[in-house]
């Protein structure tokens, strides 16, 4: 056989410069999360965990405060008690005396009127409150009877003849002494409450006093007492 002939290759056997450069990893790329992925983490974060963790604690004490604020009222309602409304319209306190005829009975619908209680009733403690006793009938002003922060109206004992018909003795409670005449508290004729709610009674033109008139007039018509003239030059200028 002829004597072959061996080619050697100027191609070098060694690997290409730089190859492992090319072929390392630099760094690991993950793929990209889902859009509800993504929403649960800007909703479920540390800030926004910690921000529903203060808003509850806050939550959770003012319910706290209200509760034990309102709580004794709530069972004072439930139990019966009412709050007592001090704002309305009043009569003149009533004056008691010493031999007036007046029977216990008509007393008690007399203070009933006031807005005054059985003293063993349930109900707001700041109530006026009455007892009934043997020919006898004790009065405890609360606090309707103050006025400007001052106690108007005395306690009293008021007791009554055999009869029952009229008035024996009037005891002042407060100091301690017989009296021949005391002032209980007044009626109340309207009480600011809704319609239909309250003590109401119908009075005439001629009850209303003077300067309630005026005040209501002005406030309706501020102008109401001023000439006509002026009124109708004002007008027009």
């Amino acid at each position: 056989m002829p004597n072959q002939i061996q080619v050697k290759s100027r191609k070098s056997k060694l690997p290409p410069l730089g190859w492992r450069k090319n072929a390392s990893v630099n760094a690991y790329q993950a793929p990209p999360k889902s859009r509800l992925r993504r929403f649960l983490r800007l909703i479920f974060n540390p800030v926004t965990l910690l921000s529903s963790l203060l808003l509850l604690l806050g939550v959770f004490l003012t319910l706290t405060y209200f509760w034990f604020e309102y709580s004794d009222r709530v069972d004072g309602l439930l139990r019966g008690e009412i709050f007592t409304r001090t704002a309305g319209i009043y009569s003149a306190p009533k004056t008691l005396k010493d031999n007036e005829n007046i029977a216990p009975e008509n007393l008690v619908v007399y203070l009933k009127s006031a807005g005054y209680i059985e003293k063993n009733q349930q109900a707001d403690a700041s109530r006026s409150r009455y007892q009934i006793g043997e020919n006898q009938i004790e009065i405890e002003p609360g606090n309707t009877a103050l006025i400007d922060g001052k106690k108007t109206f005395p306690a009293l004992k008021v007791e009554f003849k055999k009869d029952g018909k009229s008035i024996a003795k009037i005891t002042d409670l407060d100091n301690k002494a017989t009296v021949k005449k005391a002032q209980i508290e007044p009626k109340i004729l309207s009480s600011v409450a809704a319609e239909g709610d309250g003590r109401r009674k119908a009075v005439t033109f001629q009850d209303l006093p003077p300067h309630l008139i005026r005040a209501i007039t002005v406030t309706e018509d501020r102008a109401f007492f001023e000439p006509f003239v002026d009124n109708l030059i004002r007008h027009f200028l």
